[in-house]
């Protein structure tokens, strides 16, 4: 990649000053160099007339002088332009920076420099900078010089590009990640603005694209980036990850990359459920018309992030594995294929993923039972029999732990959308929750905003009539302690009460992040409790009772007609089930710091989660600058979103977890910084767990959870099946749950579902023989010649032949750019609302 010349580049030799002619000049400048015996700058800048050398006829240089130079008939050597142009700038950038070190050295021998006062008063800044360096000078902690070893920095560059002409200009790899955060952060106008009005502060905007924003960081759609994940977990210092994916719609539009030569916007099809990068890719615009008129047009982009797990006190920034666009068309078992193989390119590079997160979708959730065995199985995929699945010894009396000690990687359910799910099953007008005699009903948070004061409650209106049902703010306030409190005043809401306090313990227990370990493993199991509890009483109580009891509680449902299905009166399955996988998974979390297998810090629940994608989502989003309104983007523009932000947040990490004397300081919302102040509480001492312990707190939930369940009735149906014991209880559920949810999936791991095995699919050398078929397109109907705003040309140059396709426009061979050619084929441009709430009616 190309890069500045650094200003310690007369030190260069060898293999160092090699990689630096490589990248300014490529590889066969650099064979030449080596075939002189020129092996440092010093050297280099020692040669006149370098090229001259070509005209010698020797072997050693006769195959050099083939690449690097064209032989006319009448024995002229003339060298190519590019390689003539590389070269001459290259040692004119080193000529410079020699020129400057003589006038250093000059300066410097100098015994003194004497101003006169009238030269000083002529130029008072000269003052305040002496009084800066000696304030500089003065200070001795290492804490107060890192705020202002930056500035230093930075007035140094400037003051030598102010005494250089525009072309000469140089800025060295503080100010160029500055110039690169500035650019991202505050966009072209702001950083315009601020280049225009002080000269030499920042370099171009052309010059940032190619040495910061060129191609080392680029994104391509449906391309896993493993090299630069290695390279960004290793400069953290850490070897495990948790990995999350969640999608989000997008602009159905259809856009050329030139950089890939492949069209980015149709739903990228899946081969062993990865997706195949580089699909669309033709020359022929009778292809692309085809796949205009057969391909799906890709609504949704999803993503694949990497929370990395470290010792330090600040939270890694999630780093983004892929990204492409889908119809969100699979099965399960393509899900299980896809995590398979990112945990194995992962472990091939010595990174540990110790597990994945999604957020409660039908399909991710059963692959997550399938990966679990949370009654679920894959008879032909032994996951856990893989020779690096974790492996625990779980105590035979742990009735109540439904799952195996051999797991490949884990699995959680996203919390916060977990309790929105929660919330919004509480909110519903068609379920009716009952728990024994009490029912659950927002009608008891009605009346408490009506009758008891805001002061001790807090809640709007707005909170529980909601039109935003993702809205988790609103569900953190009606599950808060003054709410509970408040509810105990309004009558016959015990059941409301039990249900928020249910939704309460999983925000603590997976969400909040002082919460300490026990206490997160209390509330997990104390809400399984719960909802087993129910879910056995529901059981064992017929249709008719709880028809009865419904018209007992004068609920408005109880004039319609009878329930037919008991899944009205209890939370969704999809809930459910998140929550006791949740549950287990923590469990063996847990288990696997006691015995050793991961390190404290893999106690970070509340990392373990798909909010790093919606964290993505919304930088996305907000990205679209200070004078517009557009927050929607197509896949193609998405890509391109998110490789600024994976730019600075590159720059960031560098600063934040290097030391450096001129690192950049990032704004930290207020927020955000008290939680970081305690944030350092939550990686705790494990040292003192041990299976008993995990014991006591596990059986002291279940005996709050009955309590608390003693008075609605639901015990009784437990005492009349003789399940005195907590053991005899869950033996009991597990049987329960085993007959109702069992599932299989006889897949293999290379099989191929009947979508996925498609021809229009197979990307193999044979097809791609085929494809050679097609013909130029003709533009018969079209009378004139010359098109006017639209790129079409009669001749293309070479080097961007790849670019266009070739057509014929009134009997002439023509050539239209391949992004022309798509806003031809497009026939009706695609809207999606800036309103979120619109977004999820048109998803």
């Amino acid at each position: 990649m190309y890069r500045t010349v650094p200003y310690n580049v007369l030190t260069y030799s060898d293999n160092k000053f090699y990689q630096l002619v490589e990248e300014r000049c490529g590889k066969d400048v650099l064979e030449f160099m080596k075939i002189l015996g020129i092996s440092s700058a010093q050297s280099l800048l020692g040669v006149e007339n370098l090229l001259n050398w070509l005209e010698f006829n020797t072997e050693q240089l006769r195959v050099i002088k083939k690449k690097l130079a064209f032989q006319h008939d009448n024995g002229f050597l003339e060298v190519k332009w590019g390689i003539r142009h590389s070269l001459e700038s290259f040692i004119q950038d080193l000529q410079q920076i020699n020129n400057d070190h003589q006038y250093s050295i000059e300066l410097i021998s100098s015994e003194h420099i004497i101003l006169s006062s009238r030269f000083l008063e002529k130029h008072s800044i000269l003052k305040s900078l002496v009084h800066l360096y000696e304030i500089l000078d003065d200070r001795s902690t290492e804490n107060q010089s890192e705020h202002v070893s930056f500035l230093a920095s930075f007035l140094d560059n400037l003051s030598k590009n102010l005494c250089s002409s525009k072309n000469a200009y140089r800025h060295n790899e503080h100010i160029l990640q500055f110039a690169t955060a500035f650019y991202i952060l505050g966009g072209r106008m702001a950083y315009e603005f601020i280049r225009l009005n002080i000269p030499g502060i920042l370099p171009s905007i052309a010059t940032l694209h190619r040495l910061q924003l060129g191609k080392e960081l680029r994104i391509n759609e449906a391309e896993f980036r493993f090299d630069h994940l290695m390279k960004h977990i290793n400069s953290l210092k850490t070897t495990i990850a948790f990995v999350s994916e969640d999608c989000t719609t997008v602009i159905k539009k259809i856009s050329y990359d030139t950089f890939t030569d492949s069209f980015i916007g149709f739903s990228i099809p899946l081969k062993n459920g990865i997706p195949i990068k580089l699909h669309y890719q033709t020359d022929y615009f009778e292809q692309l018309r085809q796949w205009f008129a057969n391909e799906d047009r890709a609504p949704l982009i999803n993503i694949h992030m990497i929370q990395p797990i470290t010792q330090n006190d600040i939270v890694p920034i999630p780093f983004l594995l892929c990204a492409y666009g889908t119809t969100n068309r699979c099965e399960s078992i393509d899900i299980i294929r896809r995590w398979l193989w990112i945990f194995e390119e992962n472990w091939s590079r010595n990174i540990r993923i110790v597990g994945f997160s999604t957020d409660g979708d039908p399909k991710y959730l059963r692959a997550m039972r399938l990966i679990t065995g949370w009654f679920g199985s894959l008879p032909n995929i032994q996951l856990n029999s893989h020779k690096d699945a974790f492996h625990i010894n779980i105590p035979k009396e742990w009735n109540w732990y439904f799952l195996g000690d051999r797991h490949l990687f884990l699995c959680f359910q996203d919390a916060t959308h977990l309790c929105t799910k929660l919330r919004n099953r509480l909110l519903s007008r068609t379920a009716t929750l009952i728990v024994g005699h009490n029912g659950v009903s927002i009608d008891h948070l009605s009346i408490l905003i009506r009758k008891v004061s805001k002061l001790q409650h807090g809640l709007l209106k707005s909170d529980i009539f909601l039109h935003d049902r993702q809205n988790f703010n609103a569900c953190v306030k009606i599950c808060s302690d003054s709410v509970i409190k408040s509810l105990v005043n309004v009558p016959d809401s015990q059941g409301t009460i039990m249900y928020l306090r249910l939704i309460r313990s999983i925000m603590i227990a997976y969400i909040d992040k002082e919460t300490n370990l026990m206490d997160r493993l209390y509330h997990a199991w104390f809400s399984v409790f719960i909802c087993r509890c129910w879910y056995f009483w529901l059981h064992n109580t017929s249709i008719d009772e709880l028809d009865t009891a419904l018209s007992a509680l004068n609920h408005p449902t109880s004039k319609r007609q009878k329930q037919c299905s008991k899944n009205q009166f209890f939370i969704t399955n999809n809930a459910y089930y998140s929550i006791e996988i949740n549950a287990h998974q923590l469990t063996y979390l847990i288990l696997l710091v006691i015995e050793n297998k991961l390190p404290r810090e893999a106690t970070n629940i509340h990392l373990f989660s798909s909010q790093p994608c919606e964290g993505m989502f919304r930088s996305a989003r907000s990205m679209s600058g200070a004078f517009s309104s557009v927050v929607n983007f197509s896949v193609q523009e998405f890509l391109h979103r998110v490789q600024k932000l994976s730019i600075l947040n590159s720059i960031k990490t560098k600063n934040e977890f290097t030391s450096n004397n001129c690192s950049l300081q990032f704004p930290k919302h207020h927020k955000q910084a008290k939680k970081f102040k305690s944030f350092t509480s939550t990686i705790q001492d494990t040292s003192f767990l041990n299976i008993k312990m995990i014991e006591t707190v596990v059986s002291r939930a279940f005996n709050d959870a009955t309590n608390l369940l003693f008075g609605f009735g639901i015990t009784k149906s437990i005492n009349e099946e003789k399940l005195r014991s907590m053991n005899e209880f869950n033996d009991y559920i597990k049987q329960l749950l085993k007959t109702k949810m069992n599932s299989m999936d006889f897949s293999d791991l290379l099989q191929e579902t009947d979508e996925i095995s498609n021809s229009k699919y197979d990307i193999d050398k044979e097809e791609s023989e085929t494809t050679e078929t097609y013909s130029k397109k003709s533009f018969d109907d079209v009378q004139t010649e010359t098109l006017t705003g639209v790129r079409v040309f009669d001749t293309v140059q070479p080097e961007f032949i790849k670019s266009y396709f070739e057509i014929e426009i009134a009997g002439r061979k023509k050539f239209i750019h391949k992004q022309t050619a798509c806003w031809l084929l497009t026939e009706q441009r695609s809207i999606l609302s800036n309103d979120r709430l619109v977004r999820m009616i048109q998803k």
